[in-house]
């Protein structure tokens, strides 16, 4: 962890005396420190903080008031020799656990991808090394770009996860249509997925059987992420011109082999729907996922599901602020039923309550004072929560959170 902050500090040091020596460098809050070398190199340096309070009570035993840093990142982007050869690496001072233990590690994504072939309407690429395996639109998406203190309770729990892998990765008519093909050590699933020793960030695999992981995304109207891929997407619509309809569905497959952490072998299928549209300020975002986990040693069929809808509307700009206010209602339900395939509570949604397996329905209020965008955000969310753990008591809870942003 030492070694991780203080060679963070280092690269912000030599960079400060890079950008006051001038030449290629450029940068400004919000945006970072980019160097532009042309077509042989480029390479920028982003930062964020995150900071939260939370408070949740009710029927939930005891109580809980804490604050905490969900996130404390840096991330290095840019291309090498030329632009069809890019990487990005992430870093997370917040996540220092041994990776024996099951935690994750402070590298939260080190990858190349290299387009090997590439024109004006479409591209084909060979991306290796550590990343998201692509499933799931909110799931996919930067973290700092969304519009609620957390994603729903259903994108956490069936899609998240990172592996080691390779993936090949194809953009056309112009980057509306998407996809990828992923075959990865682990599984998609962060709530589910988390049961099992394949899963997370720098874990290997642990027999001869990889997971496979198929996704596609199609924008009728066109390229809704300006060339990039939805794993860029930032929730809320903050156009400011042409503020017609633009959308994106997408769907995905995730076939995952692995061994749960009680040392059965599971194979599992998951399937992910999508769509996100965007007009005039609002956007409407929701998803669908479905899993079945199959224990091979025994008859043991387990059968889970998960949804999300979400609607937000940021106001416009009030004289000479630059404040704008966002507001937003988001309903996710996670139905948990993992047997004995996982020995952890369902990520978000049954997590603290004592059971692997139930029900829980999440409502949530947000309203977010945007000082500049999403660079720089306070964040105000309430949520009611229903819980229904297998062969436990229901729970009515309240979770209360307030968080603040800051991207440089």
């Amino acid at each position: 962890m030492t070694k991780i902050v203080t060679s963070l500090l280092a690269l912000a040091a030599s960079s400060s005396v890079l950008l006051a020596q001038g030449g290629g460098w450029m940068g400004g809050p919000g945006k970072g420190l980019k160097f532009d070398g042309g077509d042989a190199y480029s390479i920028s340096i982003n930062n964020w903080i995150k900071a939260q309070w939370g408070f949740r009570g009710g029927d939930v035993n005891p109580d809980v008031n804490t604050f905490g840093m969900r996130a404390v990142r840096t991330a290095l982007d840019g291309h090498a020799f030329n632009k069809n050869i890019n990487f990005r690496v992430l870093l997370d001072a917040t996540d220092d656990g041994p990776i024996a233990t099951g935690a994750n590690g402070p590298v939260k994504e080190a990858f190349v991808t290299w387009n090997f072939m590439s024109d004006d309407n479409s591209s084909l690429g060979l991306r290796i090394g550590q990343g998201k395996t692509q499933f799931g639109l909110e799931a996919n998406g930067l973290l700092e770009g969304v519009f609620f203190i957390d994603r729903s309770a259903a994108a956490r729990g069936f899609s998240g996860l990172r592996s080691t892998g390779a993936w090949l990765m194809g953009s056309h008519m112009e980057n509306k249509l998407r996809w990828s093909a992923a075959a990865v050590n682990g599984a998609s699933a962060g709530g589910l997925g988390a049961g099992y020793v394949d899963a997370g960030e720098e874990a290997g695999n642990s027999d001869n059987k990889l997971s496979y992981v198929l996704n596609a995304e199609f924008d009728p109207m066109g390229d809704t992420t300006g060339g990039k891929r939805n794993e860029r997407f930032m929730q809320g619509d903050f156009r400011t011109e042409d503020r017609g309809l633009q959308g994106t569905v997408g769907v995905g497959v995730a076939l995952e082999n692995g061994n749960s952490a009680g040392g059965l072998d599971v194979e599992s299928t998951s399937i992910n729907l999508n769509t996100a549209w965007s007009v005039e300020g609002f956007q409407f975002l929701g998803e669908y996922f479905m899993r079945t986990d199959d224990q091979q040693t025994v008859a043991d069929e387990e059968e889970s599901m998960g949804w999300s809808v979400q609607g937000t509307w940021i106001m416009p700009k009030s004289g000479d602020s630059s404040i704008q206010w966002g507001f937003g209602a988001r309903i996710s339900g996670v139905e948990a039923d993992v047997g004995n395939n996982a020995t952890v509570n369902f990520n978000s949604a049954l997590a603290g309550i004592g059971a692997a397996d139930g029900d829980a329905t999440n409502v949530s209020l947000i309203a977010n004072a945007f000082y500049h965008g999403h660079a720089a955000k306070t964040q105000f969310e309430y949520t009611f929560q229903q819980v229904s753990p297998t062969g436990g008591t229901d729970m009515d809870n309240h979770i209360v959170q307030i968080a603040f942003q800051l991207m440089f």
